[in-house]
């Protein structure tokens, strides 16, 4: 299988994905690698010299997740690795604004005190101000919460 093939497999297990920590995680791990990828391109040159995302689109069959993972993590070429990224972060944010439906203003959620994944820290209650790809929620400490929809959990205590 060429790496474009793999990258084509990868992208559609990535485009039907709904494990957000997975989703999350990926681009975690790929941040630093595209960093010091575009650093490099950078030292050749200016910002004509990064490739754009490959025009790629996903695979009528989807890699495993172990297949995907693999893909990501073994992927050199830029402009496919873009592919995949773009495919990951375009997933996180379809899953973000459909957790947000769940979260209209005025619902009572309870919260994380840590923005990140996986969730961790004490849960906060709050009633929801703001909702959208990212949510503001007026906890009732008094405090506000900015953070991912996908975080919160319907329901607290009054």
């Amino acid at each position: 299988m060429t790496p474009r093939e793999e990258t084509a497999r990868a992208i559609t297990f990535f485009e039907n994905s709904g494990d957000m920590p997975l989703l999350r995680k990926s681009l975690e791990e790929a941040a630093p690698r595209i960093k010091r990828m575009v650093a490099g391109y950078l030292q050749k040159g200016s910002e004509e010299t990064i490739p754009h995302p490959a025009d790629v689109r996903g695979a009528r069959e989807e890699a495993t997740r172990d297949e995907a993972m693999q893909t990501l993590r073994k992927t050199q070429d830029f402009a496919l690795l873009q592919a995949i990224t773009r495919a990951i972060g375009q997933r996180i944010e379809t899953l973000e604004i459909a957790a947000s439906a769940d979260f209209p203003p005025g619902v009572r959620v309870t919260v994380p005190e840590k923005r990140t994944y996986p969730r961790s820290g004490g849960e906060l209650p709050g009633t929801i101000e703001e909702s959208g790809t990212t949510l503001v929620v007026r906890l009732d400490n008094g405090d506000t919460w900015e953070g991912p929809a996908s975080l919160a959990r319907l329901g607290a205590a009054s």
